[in-house]
């Protein structure tokens, strides 16, 4: 910035900061000399108190003229202060994507420790905690006759098991070779230490009349107690619900050899199966009604009472070889000739009485 004098000459204000500060430091030395006269001087003294001018641009007429090299010096500097900004502006981007990078690493490395560490110390868990351990075992019984406590029993060998190596396979194996009457068996594991075991039994089909093989011609001298059932199975069961023995015929069992203790497989279920659908076809092709069932497990026959008349089963021939050989029958023998029974065991001839 420049200011003009009285005969008009530019003068700049850093030449007139110096004369003050001359004088000033001219007044400074005189005054350290003679106090009273620099009391006096001070007093006097012309640029006491004076102010600067205001700063105001110079008139169109000081401006110099700028010429083309100047000003693509400016522009270059002008240019390369744009380029340093923007150069800087990068840099920090940079150094933020370098600190942002770095950060990121250290915590997917610490995440992976975090996790590896996390898992190991599960598995520690799983493997040694005795938290695990089978200490609970609940037994659900989709059937009323089930028993509970011999439930139980069969599984006491499985208590204090670590859980996680307890497969359910092995609870299933376990209930089916103790218990023949086992028709479906669900096991869940309820961590830490809890095993629930849902059971299903097989349906009943029939009562069972356990007869002595001498009392055959005397049915009021059988040993059968009324409360005897046999599943479809086969398998020989004593206690049921009303429920369950509504509606079920009688099946006598005869020729039995070592009379059965219950929960065992009695009856094989082939003969039970045939013993079925020799009723059915009997009732559908002939008209029958069956009376009375009588199965023999060593000689592997069965007799049907049907209107009076006992039918003589076996197993070794085929059901269709019995019934064409009863067709024969009633077109040669009249119905009324028939007293006691039809023999349709022997393959060769039919034997009546």
């Amino acid at each position: 910035m420049f200011c003009s004098t009285e005969s008009g000459k530019p003068v700049s204000y850093e030449c007139q900061t110096q004369v003050l500060l001359v004088h000033r430091s001219i007044i400074s030395v005189l005054c350290s000399i003679h106090d009273p006269l620099c009391t006096i001087m001070r007093s006097f003294h012309p640029f006491k108190q004076m102010s600067l001018k205001p700063s105001a641009h110079l008139p169109k007429r000081y401006n110099r003229r700028v010429s083309e090299q100047t000003r693509r010096l400016v522009g270059r500097r002008y240019k390369r202060r744009l380029e340093c900004k923007k150069e800087r502006i990068r840099r920090v981007f940079r150094r933020t994507q370098h600190a942002a990078k770095e950060w990121k690493s250290s915590a997917v490395r610490w995440a992976i420790i975090t996790s590896a560490g996390g898992i190991l110390c599960v598995l520690l868990l799983l493997l040694f905690s005795p938290l695990l351990h089978l200490r609970e075992i609940t037994v659900r019984r989709l059937n009323p006759r089930l028993d509970i406590e011999h439930v139980q029993q069969v599984l006491s060998p499985i208590f204090g098991r670590h859980l996680l190596f307890l497969p359910a396979s092995e609870v299933k194996e376990m209930l089916s070779a103790n218990m023949n009457d086992i028709n479906t068996i669900e096991v869940e594991k309820e961590y830490p230490s809890k095993l629930i075991v849902t059971i299903g039994l097989h349906p009943l089909i029939a009562r069972l009349e356990i007869v002595n093989p001498d009392a055959e011609a005397a049915p009021e001298a059988g040993t059968g107690t009324g409360v005897d059932f046999l599943t479809e199975e086969g398998v020989y069961v004593t206690t049921a619900t009303q429920q369950e023995a509504e509606g079920l015929q009688t099946i006598r069992l005869v020729d039995w050899g070592v009379r059965p203790a219950p929960g065992e497989a009695l009856v094989p279920p082939e003969i039970l199966a045939r013993l079925q659908e020799t009723r059915e076809a009997l009732r559908l092709q002939f008209g029958h009604t069956i009376e009375l069932q009588t199965i023999y497990l060593r000689a592997q026959e069965y007799h049907l009472l049907a209107d009076g008349m006992s039918l003589w089963f076996d197993m070794r021939s085929s059901l269709e070889q019995h019934l064409q050989q009863y067709r024969i029958f009633l077109q040669s023998v009249p119905r009324s000739e028939v007293h006691q029974y039809v023999d349709l065991r022997l393959t060769d001839r039919i034997v009546y009485r």
